[in-house]
């Protein structure tokens, strides 16, 4: 049985996980089987979670042209991402039973099936009939979608051990390209042709993405049969691990907090329609794709706890611009000029806040316990899966609820405030990590703490709570 394990400048930080590379098939994979299951897992996410953002650029004013106020239609569109959060720890099971291939092939095909049937809901003219169906619809695309999305992570995981950081930041750009694409592809095919083809193109693509999927994607195995609820109730009981989690949430919150109320801001007052919003959210996401892979593989290098940190110091900070906040407005005026950059900038921002979470939840399991089984790697990737449509679902639903109540600008400059106080449990959180961290690193190590030097964290050196 052979084992690999990797001592870097990071292993202070993350922990050095250990893969049995037979049990996991990894030997029966050449190279190229690997990277063409890697694309393949790559464009399924594209495809899936752009289905998820499509309709948030021209959605909202479809529904206000059918008397559907803003609030119904941020339940809707909150309904993907909520089934996302439901069903990423069910999927984690899956994997420890079933077939990671055959897992996927039955949530692309039927997502390419619902999102047929949705394309057809313009025809509806009972706004309560119609409500409920697309609900329903965005229901069965959360729960398949956010099993591909862990299935993808775990896959690319355990093909990859080395390079976690890195490889999860390039499946995190892809997301982001789903995000960037989904609102602006979804108001060109709204406004060029109709409701129906917004939808019944990318059900075709989708179905692409599933005979793809049976041709060319490999079976990686990902189960583990020793899998027990004792595991998962140790993580899940775990403040630090779950506080680590709901900040990658957090950060998908303010991401996702401002894009059903966008199209109707930039309508109002700057005169642009809905293909612009979708510029902006565009902008914003080509600002995360840059960043992403550049950012991952320094968090393989050095301490993802800094970039962390940095996050909580900058993030806040620049969102109380997007409005600009009001007392902020006479140094910086309202414009759509403004608003792309200060997108652009959140965007190049946000992997610090989100990507750094996985690695520091495994660092803290290993830190503590010693060990990092597969069923627990299985079950932290899908609670870090589960952060991201977590946090886009209270972000669409606040959003959309505030909508109500307050402005545009007023809305966002909350958030801001609101990012303020999660900036300062934050740092309380990384004092903590680094205090327990510190009763187990070498004593001669001490230094690795602060920098990106080499060193290893003793086996026998484990923290008792």
């Amino acid at each position: 049985m052979e084992v690999i394990s990797r001592t870097s400048s990071s292993d202070s930080y993350q922990s050095t996980v250990y893969v049995t590379l037979a049990d996991h098939g990894i030997h029966t994979l050449s190279f190229k089987s690997k990277v063409l299951t890697f694309i393949i897992m790559n464009i399924a996410l594209i495809a899936s979670y752009g289905l998820f953002t499509l309709p948030s650029s021209f959605l909202p004013i479809y529904n206000l042209d059918r008397g559907i106020d803003l609030t119904v239609t941020g339940t809707i569109l909150a309904a993907v991402p909520l089934c996302y959060v439901v069903v990423c720890p069910v999927a984690a099971w899956m994997l420890n039973k079933w077939s990671s291939k055959g897992i996927l092939l039955v949530s692309t095909g039927t997502v390419s099936m619902v999102t047929l049937v949705f394309s057809f809901m313009g025809f509806i003219t009972n706004n309560a009939i119609y409500i409920t169906m697309t609900t329903l619809i965005r229901i069965v695309q959360g729960f398949f979608g956010g099993i591909i999305d862990v299935v993808a992570f775990a896959v690319t995981g355990t093909m990859f051990p080395n390079n976690r950081a890195l490889t999860t930041a390039i499946v995190e750009s892809s997301l982001n390209v789903a995000i960037a694409t989904g609102p602006f592809s979804g108001a060109i095919l709204y406004e060029n042709l109709s409701f129906l083809w917004a939808f019944l193109i990318p059900a075709i693509l989708v179905g692409l993405v599933f005979v793809a999927s049976f041709i060319g994607a490999s079976d990686v195995n990902c189960k583990d049969d020793t899998a027990s609820r004792d595991s998962v109730k140790t993580v899940v009981t775990d403040i630090l691990i779950m506080f680590a989690a709901w900040h990658s949430a957090f950060a998908q919150l303010l991401l996702n907090f401002y894009i059903p109320i966008l199209a109707p801001y930039t309508q109002e007052f700057f005169s642009k329609g809905p293909i612009f919003a979708g510029i902006c959210l565009l902008v914003n996401t080509i600002g995360i794709i840059v960043s992403s892979p550049f950012l991952g593989y320094l968090m393989d290098r050095y301490n993802p706890y800094v970039f962390l940190v940095a996050s909580a110091l900058s993030l806040p900070v620049t969102y109380l611009f997007i409005g600009p906040a009001p007392y902020l407005q006479s140094f910086v005026a309202p414009s759509p000029d403004q608003l792309l950059v200060v997108l652009a900038l959140i965007g190049f921002q946000m992997p610090m806040a989100c990507y750094p979470s996985l690695i520091i939840m495994l660092d803290i399991f290993k830190v503590k316990h010693c060990s990092l089984p597969q069923d627990v790697q299985n079950f932290i990737t899908s609670l870090y899966c589960a952060s991201f449509p977590l946090g886009a679902c209270l972000g669409v639903f606040l959003s959309g609820v505030m909508a109500k109540y307050m402005s545009f600008v007023d809305s966002v400059t909350v958030m801001g405030y609101v990012a303020i106080l999660e900036s300062v449990l934050l740092l309380i959180f990384a004092a903590r990590v680094w205090w327990i961290k510190r009763d187990v690193i070498n004593p001669g190590e001490k230094k690795a703490l602060f920098k990106g030097e080499n060193s290893t964290t003793s086996s026998a050196a484990c923290y008792q709570q």
